[in-house]
């Protein structure tokens, strides 16, 4: 017996509990918010999704995929290398695009729920590798075009700016000054030169 078609867009409902995970966090989003935010009813949500953990579970797989590809998509681009960096660290400081204040959803997990939870940290662990890999690709072609010395060690340097831009996410949720995270922005950018 084949049960009825689900009734909603399961992409835009997962979009809309990761917002509400996002800005609530794991612990202080009950799954009456989630409720409330995906527009659907509780055993909707049980059949799509599972309980609130393997929801948000899904919402961390998605909020990877999504925002790794727009940082890939950045640091792939025509153009410098090092330039692309200089974009994405530009945008991440941002305030209009760095999430309103919220931070990074990924940083947020880690903080709150990776050192307890290791099915979550190892989703994490996953969206950070693939960061990594994307400053690291970026890095290796700066060198091939003499933007960056022979001598500079790509690795190092793209662990280096997954720090730094974990940083930058954690700064502006603290409400730093324009100022201050641009002083970052300006040192991390002269570290690579």
């Amino acid at each position: 017996m084949v049960g009825r078609p689900k009734e909603f867009d399961e992409k835009k409902t997962l979009e809309r509990a990761m917002e509400v995970f996002w800005t609530n966090g794991y612990e202080a989003t009950s799954v009456q918010d989630l409720l409330d935010a995906m527009g659907i009813n509780r055993g909707s949500m049980y059949d799509t999704f599972g309980d609130k953990h393997a929801l948000f579970s899904a919402a961390i797989t998605h909020y990877g995929r999504t925002i790794t590809q727009s940082i890939e998509d950045t640091l792939d681009g025509p153009g410098s290398p090092l330039g692309n960096i200089r974009k994405l660290l530009i945008q991440i400081s941002n305030p209009e695009t760095n999430g309103k204040c919220r931070g990074c959803l990924a940083t947020n997990t880690v903080v709150e729920l990776a050192p307890h939870d290791p099915e979550v940290a190892e989703a994490v662990k996953a969206l950070l590798r693939r960061v990594e890999k994307a400053f690291h690709r970026t890095l290796v072609r700066a060198v091939e075009i003499g933007e960056l010395s022979p001598d500079a060690n790509p690795r190092a340097l793209a662990r280096f700016l997954c720090c730094t831009i974990q940083g930058l996410v954690v700064m502006g949720k603290a409400s730093a000054s324009r100022s201050t995270i641009k002083d970052i922005v300006n040192v991390t950018l002269a570290t690579l030169t």
